[in-house]
């Protein structure tokens, strides 16, 4: 009689009210639906994952994506609106729960910071919650993880092989050896904004063992002038504004920087995400492939058509590299 009774509420208790525990990068085991169909973003580097494994379950973007940007991202997200940023400082308790997600979606920093929003978004929403590892080393396994959470295994499995190469570049037979170029990596319009070393914004860099030069301060950016510049003496210049090509062209002072001299500047393309850093999510692979030597002409359509799920046009792809070039220590 009790075999014949499991037998009946198996099948008529809804599938999608079944659940598994799931264990996070906090250590959190998560009771997740078996059947997950609405996926809501925490942040922009969740969003990022997302729209690669699973476009078709996102709820929406969590900060603003341009229009030119989304085009070249998977036809299952055009159209998708704005939503509210969960990893912000605002309480969006009510806003979460109107948008009637199955699952809460944080990826990044494994931080008590971090952690704890986790804790305590599923408690005030009643939504499960899942925060997964960001660092770099950590994706593929991350995207196998998300795939066999979302029933994306083949997508993910493809994904996770993908990044396995690209993280491996480092390290494969035709890596740079000898070349340890030390770098400055900035931000701004004026570009003396300077990362840090040993942050995330500098992972990708790290990973080929490119020593980033910088004062020493408190964050993962120090503001200095334009006179630090040449006392610091980088081999090679990498900035995030492409504004700086006119700034280096009109300014004397950019002159007397030997990188400069040298023609060692670079500018790191920022569609239809930045290559290497912002959000610090999986488009940070595609940056990690062009400073060990990918050339950007090729990685880019590549990059755009296995990640982001869009074959880029010949316009499309001539915005993203817009003067970029192969990067020669």
């Amino acid at each position: 009689m009790f075999g014949r009774l499991v037998i009946l509420f198996t099948l008529f208790w809804p599938a999608t009210l079944l659940a598994r525990d799931i264990v996070d990068a906090a250590g959190h085991s998560v009771a997740v639906r078996d059947t997950v169909g609405r996926v809501l973003p925490a942040g922009p580097p969740a969003a990022i994952l997302l729209e690669a494994v699973a476009p078709d379950l996102m709820l929406g973007w969590p900060s603003s994506v341009p229009d030119d940007a989304r085009a070249m991202l998977a036809p299952a997200t055009d159209g998708l609106p704005q939503i509210p940023r969960l990893t912000g400082r605002e309480d969006v308790t009510d806003n979460i729960q109107a948008l009637k997600p199955d699952l809460t979606l944080d990826y990044g920093t494994i931080s008590p910071r971090y952690a704890a929003l986790a804790q305590t978004t599923q408690q005030r929403t009643g939504v499960s919650t899942l925060l997964l590892n960001g660092s770099l080393p950590e994706i593929p396994r991350t995207l196998r993880l998300l795939g066999s959470i979302l029933h994306r295994e083949g997508c993910a499995e493809t994904l996770a092989q993908f990044a396995e190469a690209l993280l491996a570049m480092p390290e494969g037979p035709n890596a740079r050896k000898d070349a340890h170029p030390r770098v400055i990596y900035a931000r701004g319009a004026d570009g003396v904004s300077l990362a840090a070393s040993s942050t995330e914004v500098t992972d990708a860099f790290a990973r080929v063992r490119w020593p980033v030069l910088a004062p020493d301060g408190e964050g993962p950016f120090s503001q200095v002038s334009i006179e630090t510049i040449p006392a610091l003496d980088p081999d090679i210049l990498i900035f995030a504004e492409p504004a700086m090509r006119d700034t280096i062209a009109q300014a004397t002072a950019w002159q007397s920087v030997r990188a400069v001299r040298d023609g060692h500047v670079f500018f790191a393309p920022s569609q239809p995400f930045g290559w290497l850093e912002e959000p610090p999510s999986i488009n940070r692979l595609v940056g990690l492939a062009w400073l060990a030597g990918a050339d950007p002409a090729t990685l880019a359509p590549l990059f755009n058509a296995v990640v982001y799920g869009r074959v880029l046009s010949p316009a499309q792809n001539g915005a993203i590299l817009a003067g970029s070039k192969l990067i020669q220590p």
